[in-house]
């Protein structure tokens, strides 16, 4: 589906941009309260170091003092009931001290770990954010192939990268009722569809000779679909390497490549051209299994990177909410610059052949999202503009819209609200442990 800019000029964006851009931002500030609270967790692990170094040097000096004193008090004959209550009383000293530094040590431990395990629970739900905004939607520009794989049954994953660094994968759902379910789709997509290709006859004297093959009795093994061609890969029997594998673009009409493949050895493997006869028929196939590709949908998020590595462990993630608003920004503008009013964001589409809806969203319905952050988290979303009026647009264009809107009746749709996640649970300050009990020393 394509969509025209709001003074009825055509866009480049084939979804619904305005959905993305709500349920981006609620994403953003999702991890940038998530960020705050994670900083601030760190902070308490600071405060809480320096605590603990603290308190273990007083009580080494404590213990210094009163070993001190002990050791300058008159105590007598070295065999002397007073020496020996002197030794008494600096090994319990020391064995105090020590008890005292490992139950601050302790605390100090049990302390950290609690705050290891409050931001590991806020990066894991930043993950989540992110698995829901990326399963609903493909940022534009973004490279994506939906790649279906036969093991044993069918398995499918979308993978992609946006142009902000993010590269993830999502593992798609075959439903039982799907073609896909069937371990055998080929009888369904193309059951007397015949190819010719490349095959060794002959027992002594082996030969290679182009020769029909029916598709419908062949094993889809694989195929992938990165947004212009389809590669498919087909065996005879699954398992074995004689096959064919061809990439094909449905939209051109062209096969791009074919290939016959065979164990080492085999005369025939290798490339081949199809006959002009046969191209249409492995486009129509092509065409069907991106089509069926396309109906596959799912939720799971197993992996997810940034430049590369891991997600939940980039140190901040305003650093991803910024590479994202700089790259929406100039999709933004031209969208807010043709929307004919200065306060809202609008797209339309054709409903019919002689009917288009109109989507709109206002400026300060999405600013509202992020108000609440403090002023420097809301400066991330400056490239934006929606604290910007920009110029009305030219007469001319308004006229022309009035005159479209006169031959082609719209209906007017504002984008529906969005159910931002929860915001981060924030880490309260754990309590002190108890005061540990200690005996009375003995000789």
């Amino acid at each position: 589906m394509t969509y025209l800019y709001g003074d009825s000029s055509p866009s480049p964006l084939t979804s619904n941009f305005l959905e993305l851009l709500r349920d981006t931002l609620d994403f953003a500030v999702y991890v940038l309260q998530a960020d705050d609270h994670i900083e601030k967790l760190h902070e308490r692990t600071h405060a809480a170091e320096e605590a603990a170094r603290e308190e273990s040097e007083r009580l080494a000096a404590f213990g210094r003092v009163v070993a001190q004193a002990i050791e300058g008090a008159p105590q007598g004959a070295a065999d002397s009931e007073t020496s020996r209550c002197a030794g008494r009383l600096a090994a319990a000293c020391a064995d105090a001290v020590r008890s005292s530094t490992a139950a601050v040590a302790e605390a100090l431990a049990a302390q950290k770990a609690q705050a290891q395990a409050e931001e590991g629970s806020q990066r894991e739900g930043c993950f989540k954010a992110l698995e829901v905004l990326l399963s609903r939607h493909v940022p534009p520009e973004s490279t994506l192939a939906t790649r279906l794989e036969r093991h044993g049954v069918y398995v499918a994953r979308r993978i992609a990268t946006a142009n902000f660094g993010v590269s993830w994968r999502i593992n798609l759902v075959v439903p039982p009722d799907h073609l896909f379910a069937s371990l055998q789709p080929m009888e369904i997509l193309a059951p007397e569809v015949e190819i010719d290709a490349p095959d060794q006859t002959g027992w002594i004297k082996k030969e290679v000779k182009m020769r029909p093959h029916r598709l419908g009795r062949m094993v889809l093994v694989e195929a992938v679909d990165d947004g212009q061609a389809v590669g498919l890969r087909l065996q005879f029997e699954p398992g074995k390497d004689d096959g064919l594998d061809f990439a094909v673009d449905p939209v051109a009409g062209v096969v791009i490549a074919a290939r016959r493949t065979g164990p080492e050895g085999d005369a025939a493997a290798g490339s081949f051209n199809p006959t002009p006869e046969d191209v249409p028929k492995m486009v129509a196939l092509a065409t069907k299994i991106r089509e069926e590709l396309a109906t596959l949908s799912g939720s799971v998020m197993p992996e997810c990177t940034v430049d590369g590595g891991e997600f939940k462990l980039v140190p901040r993630f305003s650093a991803v909410v910024e590479r994202m608003m700089s790259k929406m920004a100039p999709i933004v503008h031209e969208i807010s610059k043709r929307s004919l009013t200065p306060v809202e964001l609008v797209l339309r589409r054709a409903l019919s052949s002689e009917r288009r809806e109109e989507i709109f969203v206002a400026k300060s319905t999405l600013r509202d999202k992020y108000a609440p952050l403090r002023r420097e988290l809301r400066s991330l979303f400056d490239p934006l503009g929606f604290d910007t009026i920009p110029p009305p647009a030219p007469p001319g264009d308004v006229e022309t819209l009035e005159a479209a809107e006169e031959d082609w009746p719209e209906v007017r749709a504002e984008l529906a609200q969005s159910e931002p996640p929860p915001p981060p649970v924030p880490s309260r300050r754990p309590p002190p442990p108890p005061p540990r009990s200690s005996g009375s020393p003995t000789s």
